[in-house]
C-alpha cells in the first residue's frame, strides 16, 4: 500500500530555528534560506515520486528532504531517527550555517536489485556503486541501504554540505563525506573512525607513490576523481580524520568556507589552523597514518 504523507514542514523548521536560537552566538549563524516556494517544492516532489513509483514505496517529507522508501514503515522510520536526523543534527551543531532552499531526495532501497532497477529507470543509471551515490544535479540521493547507513551519512554530508560551502573543492568534500562513512553521531557531534579506505593509503605510503597534502590539495576535479581515486579518497579522508583528531577539523571547515577566495586550495588555511607549515605538519600527519589499524 502506498503511504504518501506531506510533513507540516513550516513546523519543523520552526522548530529547528528556535533549537539554533538557543545555541547562537557570534561566531555562529544559521543563515535560513526562504521558503516561500519551496513548501510547493516539497509538496510538488512527493506527489511527483508517488506519482512514478510502485506502490510498496513510502514517500514523505521530512527534515530538508523528500524520502521515496521501499522498506517497511518500522525500517524506515528508524533510519529517519536513528541517522538522518541525527546526522542533520551534529552538522549543524558542528559544521554548517546555511540551510537547504529546497528538498533533496533521498531513495531508500531495500536490496541490491530493486536500487539497480530504480537507478535504471528513473535516471537511465546502470554504472553504480554497490552502497549508493548523489546526484548533485538531480538533487537527489539513491541508496543500497542493504549495504548500512554509512554511505548514507557520506552522501548525506555532501548533499548539506553544497549549500553551505558550494565551491568545496573536490579534496575537502570527499575528505569530509568518506570520514563520515563510519562514524558515530551522539550527543549533536559527529566522530569518523578508521575505516576500509586506510589500506590504500599506507600501501601508497610504503611503496612511495603516496603524493604530497600539497599536490592532493591543488588536484581540480578531473585529477582527484582520475585514476588515482582511491589513494586521493584515502588521502583526503584520513586528513580530514588526523585533523578531527587534534580537535581542529571544525574550525578548519568554518575557517577555509570563511576565506576560500585567498586560497581555494586550503593550504593557507591549513597552515593558518595549525600553526605550522604544511611541509612540517606532513611530516606529524605521516607519522600518525603509520600507527592506525584497520581491522
Amino acid at each position: 500500500m502506498k503511504i504518501i504523507s506531506v510533513y507540516l514542514i513550516l513546523l519543523f523548521l520552526s522548530i529547528s530555528c528556535s533549537f539554533e536560537a538557543e545555541k547562537t552566538t557570534p561566531e555562529k549563524r544559521v543563515v535560513t534560506m526562504k521558503r516561500d516556494s519551496s513548501l510547493a517544492d516539497y509538496t510538488y516532489r512527493v506527489n511527483e515520486l508517488g506519482g512514478l513509483l510502485s506502490g510498496d514505496f513510502i514517500v514523505k517529507s521530512h527534515s530538508y528532504f523528500v524520502i521515496a522508501s521501499n522498506l517497511d514503515e518500522t525500517e524506515t522510520n528508524k533510519i529517519l531517527k536513528n541517522t538522518i536526523d541525527r546526522a542533520v543534527e551534529c552538522f549543524y551543531n558542528d559544521y554548517l550555517q546555511t540551510t537547504p532552499g529546497g528538498p533533496t531526495t533521498i531513495f531508500l532501497f531495500k536490496d541490491d536489485k530493486t536500487y539497480r532497477y530504480w537507478a535504471k529507470k528513473l535516471y537511465d543509471d546502470d554504472d553504480l556503486s554497490r552502497y549508493g551515490y548523489y546526484k548533485p544535479s538531480e538533487q537527489t540521493m539513491l541508496m543500497n541501504i542493504n549495504t548500512g547507513t554509512g554511505t548514507l551519512v557520506h552522501e548525506m554530508t555532501h548533499a548539506l554540505v553544497r549549500y553551505d560551502f558550494p565551491d568545496v573543492p573536490s579534496w575537502f568534500n570527499e575528505g569530509l563525506g568518506s570520514l563520515y562513512e563510519r562514524c558515530s553521531l551522539n550527543d549533536k557531534i559527529i566522530l569518523g573512525y578508521v575505516n576500509w579506505r586506510l589500506p590504500a593509503l599506507q600501501d601508497a605510503i610504503a611503496d612511495k607513490s603516496y603524493t604530497s597534502l600539497d599536490k592532493l590539495m591543488k588536484t581540480d576535479w578531473n585529477e582527484f576523481y582520475g585514476d588515482r581515486s582511491d589513494v586521493n579518497y584515502s588521502q583526503a579522508r584520513y586528513f580530514c580524520m588526523y585533523l578531527q583528531e587534534k580537535g581542529l577539523l571544525k574550525n578548519f571547515y568554518k575557517h577555509f568556507r570563511d576565506t576560500y577566495t585567498e586560497d581555494n586550495t586550503g593550504i593557507k588555511q591549513t597552515e593558518h589552523i595549525t600553526g605550522k607549515k604544511l611541509s612540517d605538519l606532513e611530516k606529524d600527519y605521516l607519522e600518525w597514518v603509520g600507527t592506525l589499524k584497520y581491522e
